[in-house]
């Protein structure tokens, strides 16, 4: 008996050698389709992530830009009105939308929703190590540094609150900037209630000239080269969504 069975193995040896390497590439296959659908749903989770810092990225470019040209408008505000203090010039209408600007400041809100989410899961689902590290630098390094600053602009803003009680009449709705260079601000325009009184007063010109100071500081170190990078990041989001779909 044990002939027969040991004379029929080595006729057919080959048939079982042949079905145990169908089952060990069945395993491997099965084994790579289940790695290979496992990249393939890490990868497009990590397409979904960065749609979404693409989204909330752009939103904080637009209001970077809006608040860059809202500074500008003050920093030329002030500039206007100690021209006008310095060369003693009587008082315009066209005046009153720039003493409203001088009161202009921001509260940059950089939108931290998906970083905040991304630390909270697995920072590592971004692969590209340098975009994943200027990701980060963008939230935790540039956005502080701008906020930081924008206090030292409220206080200013603060401080020329003082004298509206003293100098002018309640912010003006409705009337139009009639000035050619200066828009109608939001919150609308202040007419002063003594001129007189206003430019001879040293602390308000040296109050403008702070505010020049610090805006223009916010702006060239903070806000401009802010939105150069989140050009440049948003630039390189779209290259590694394309190079990963």
């Amino acid at each position: 008996m044990l002939r027969i069975i040991s004379g029929h193995l080595k006729s057919q040896w080959y048939i079982y050698v042949i079905e145990v390497v169908v089952v060990i590439v069945g395993i491997l296959i099965a084994f790579n389709l289940e790695q290979w659908g496992e990249v393939r749903n890490v990868k497009k989770r990590e397409i979904e992530i960065l749609k979404e810092f693409k989204r909330s990225l752009s939103a904080d470019l637009e209001e970077v830009q809006g608040n860059i040209s809202l500074h500008e408008y003050s920093i030329l505000s002030s500039k206007i009105i100690l021209k006008v203090i310095e060369d003693r010039l009587p008082y315009d209408d066209s005046l009153d939308a720039c003493f409203s600007y001088t009161h202009a400041f921001t509260t940059f809100s950089g939108r931290v929703g998906p970083i905040e989410q991304l630390k909270n899961t697995n920072l590592a689902i971004i692969s590209n190590d340098q975009l994943r590290l200027e990701i980060i630098s963008m939230y935790d390094e540039v956005y502080p540094r701008i906020r930081l600053v924008e206090i030292a602009i409220k206080r200013d803003y603060e401080q020329l609150r003082d004298f509206d009680r003293l100098y002018f009449e309640a912010y003006d709705f409705d009337r139009e900037s009639t000035h050619k260079d200066i828009p109608t601000p939001l919150w609308g325009v202040m007419r002063p209630i003594d001129f007189s009184g206003l430019v001879e007063n040293p602390e308000y010109a040296a109050l403008l000239r702070a505010r020049i100071s610090n805006q223009t500081g916010l702006l060239r170190i903070h806000y401009q080269p802010g939105e150069s990078d989140l050009s440049q990041l948003l630039n390189e989001i779209d290259q590694e969504i394309a190079k990963l779909q």
